[in-house]
């Protein structure tokens, strides 16, 4: 029973490190950009570049299929607060989050870190790639929503 008590410890504590995480994006940050372009190349590009960014940044949180981690990370796959309000979305990415919120009628309670290093391009690309979910996908997020939010 210690040793899945000690198990279980190890676990989050390398979680709650690994979300505040993201050296590789630290080292350089632009913030121009324009908005996404209608082609699809440019989409499925800028698609790409959102997965990576996730992978890099929020995966360890969030995990590998959106789902999170129950009662400390919600999950981000198709949720009434991904697809929704985009100025929230941009506000949670840009300032992080350390208060208790409820995601589908569960409450979360982890904390999420400010991801402010990040280009506006690479927010507008990771809040595009989550919210590409579902039925109806949620409109795309302009790099200039961005940039008004910072």
């Amino acid at each position: 029973m210690k040793i899945l008590v000690l198990s279980i410890s190890i676990v989050l504590v390398i979680g709650f490190v690994g979300c505040g995480q993201n050296k590789s994006d630290k080292k350089t940050v632009k913030k121009e950009g324009s908005a996404p372009s209608s082609s699809l190349n440019n989409r499925s590009s800028r698609f790409d570049a959102g997965k990576m960014v996730y992978d890099r940044n929020c995966k360890v949180c969030h995990q590998v299929n959106r789902m999170g981690i129950p009662k400390i990370y919600p999950p981000i796959k198709n949720t009434k607060s991904v697809n929704g309000d985009k100025g929230y979305l941009i506000d949670v990415v840009l300032n992080g989050l350390s208060k208790e919120i409820k995601v589908e009628g569960v409450k979360y309670k982890g904390v999420m870190a400010s991801y402010k290093n990040l280009s506006d391009q690479q927010i507008a690309d990771v809040i595009n790639y989550i919210r590409s979910d579902g039925d109806g996908a949620a409109d795309m997020v302009k790099v200039s929503e961005v940039q008004q939010k910072r």
